[in-house]
């Protein structure tokens, strides 16, 4: 295991196994100014990736919506058709 862990991505020294807690150290991988960056990097991904998913989702409730009017339309035709058909 490493005794010294440098950050990720501008490599400053972070943490000691001799005066840190272990589990802090073993969990740590950025420095503070380095660690606001990655969060706010993967909350963009994440969102980037809800979005995505919600347009999707909202495209496939499109496509239903407008097989559902079309079969309504055609129920409703047909329906007036019956009618029709009794009233002779």
């Amino acid at each position: 295991m490493n005794d010294i862990k440098y950050c990720t991505r501008c490599g400053v020294k972070i943490s000691d196994i001799n005066t840190a807690d272990y589990y802090s150290h073993i969990r740590i991988k950025y420095c503070d100014v380095c660690r606001e960056r990655a969060n706010q990097e993967q909350t963009l991904l994440r969102v980037h990736a809800l979005r995505k998913r919600r347009r999707e989702k909202n495209k496939l409730l499109d496509t239903q919506l407008e097989l559902l009017k079309e079969e309504n339309a055609l129920l409703r035709d047909r329906i007036i058709a019956l009618r029709e058909q009794v009233k002779q």
